[in-house]
């Protein structure tokens, strides 16, 4: 009993400790961490009076074994399922994960303990009690210290399929599960017995290594689409200078025709004439250089590329910007969310065979930025967990806007109806919103 009291204890603060995306306060996690220990707790206090009583009233006696393993079972079900659903805010197989592989390496730990002490059923004395405090915090002082803060920026920022990931963990968890069982079965712990239960305990450790270099590979494979995308876009804006400067170059070359037509103009005294052709002079001016969407230069540099580049495919686009102070959402940022989005529409609309358009809207509403691009989508669009699965539409570009969003507790959403794809992008910035807003419609 005194030994279920110290795994509820540590399992209490591990899970504490291991919350990366917490749904509550720190204070609400800890109560709950603490609710979870204290009904393990009360579970097996159960089990052992049930093994009193069917000693004393049945004569048939619940061996201690069989009880560990039930109160092991409960404890493990009891802080799952508390962690996954009112701990954690992440994805539930994320949390699962990160669950599984904490469990997998506690019945490490539990297993050798076992081994060193010679002991069966969690049962011990003042030094294995030690023994196990010690083991258990020295690992949590280390993954507090060395592991929590890389884990944490790993778990938000990467997004990957973790079913795989959390699946290979659990089958894991499963095996040093079934090692547990059979370690309670051996009477004697022999050099061939040590020996397997090193090779599995080894065999578990570098899975989960391989597993995290998983993640951190996905995270790069993701940084270097990322390079990708600026790479597209940097070589758009540059096309688009290029067409500016060419623009520019001739108006100058033509410039002096206009001045000839002007001066024919005066010498008739065509006055009206003359303010005519001004005016078409200045709409046409316009037209040239009407990709000043707002004053923020980035977002307005990525509207601009993938405008043009809707334009030069024949897409139809209208905008409606309404842009403020954006402070607290970084440029990066918003050349993922607003890039990925837009290549994905320009994309969509390249595959059309009839009306390709697009309508790009962009406005602030208090401390939220909201993005809304729609584009024409006749062909039928495939869904997965509420986002599109199309070969196109899958990986890492909106990956990497839902990460991005998720940054500034926001949401994003795909919609397809009546032949309109709809993405709307929500962000809450530290921005007013309200005061020194610009914006254009085209």
């Amino acid at each position: 009993m005194i030994t279920n009291i110290i795994n509820n204890l540590i399992h209490g603060l591990w899970f504490y400790n291991l919350v990366l995306e917490p749904k509550h306060s720190r204070k609400g996690t800890a109560l709950i961490s603490a609710g979870a220990a204290v009904a393990s707790q009360l579970v097996m206090i159960v089990l052992f009076l049930w093994m009193r009583w069917t000693d004393g009233f049945l004569g048939q006696a619940i061996s201690a074994k069989l009880l560990f393993f039930c109160g092991y079972c409960l404890t493990a079900l009891i802080f799952g399922i508390t962690f996954v659903f009112w701990m954690s805010d992440s994805e539930p197989v994320k949390s699962l994960f990160l669950m599984s592989a904490y469990y997998s390496l506690w019945t490490l730990f539990y297993l050798l303990i076992s081994v060193v002490t010679k002991t069966f059923a969690g049962g011990g004395n003042l030094a294995i009690w030690g023994f196990r405090i010690g083991l258990n915090l020295t690992a949590l002082v280390i993954y507090h210290s060395v592991f929590k803060k890389t884990m944490r920026r790993m778990y938000k920022e990467i997004q990957i399929d973790y079913k795989m990931v959390s699946a290979v963990s659990v089958f894991t968890f499963i095996v040093m599960t079934i090692m547990i069982i059979y370690n309670e079965k051996v009477k004697q712990h022999n050099l061939l017995y040590v020996a397997m239960i090193l090779s599995t305990g080894s065999m578990m450790v570098i899975i989960h290594i391989q597993l995290f270099r998983f993640i951190a590979q996905a995270d790069y494979v993701n940084q270097l689409k990322q390079m990708q995308l600026q790479e597209k876009y940097l070589q758009a804006q540059i096309g688009a200078y290029e067409q500016m400067e060419q623009s520019v170059r001739q108006t100058r070359h033509d410039f002096r025709h206009h001045n000839m037509v002007v001066a024919e103009y005066a010498r008739k005294k065509d006055y009206q004439a003359i303010l005519e052709y001004l005016q078409e002079y200045e709409r046409q001016e316009e037209e040239k250089y009407s990709s000043d969407f707002c004053r923020n230069h980035v977002v307005n540099n990525v509207l601009s590329a993938y405008v043009n580049k809707a334009r030069q495919e024949r897409i139809e686009v209208t905008c409606d910007i309404r842009l403020g102070k954006t402070a607290g959402i970084s440029d990066y940022d918003l050349v993922s969310i607003l890039a990925n989005i837009l290549e994905n529409a320009v994309n969509a609309c390249k595959r059309e065979s009839g009306e390709k358009r697009m309508e790009i809207s962009l406005w602030q509403k208090g401390n939220k930025l909201i993005f809304v691009c729609k584009n024409t989508c006749t062909a039928e669009v495939k869904w997965k967990d509420g986002v599109p699965s199309n070969q196109e539409r899958v990986g890492v570009g909106i990956n990497s806007v839902r990460a991005a969003v998720k940054k500034y507790d926001g949401s994003v959403s795909f919609t397809a109806a009546n032949g309109i794809f709809t993405c709307r992008a929500i962000l809450n910035h530290s921005g007013s919103g309200q005061k020194e807003e610009d914006g254009v419609s085209c």
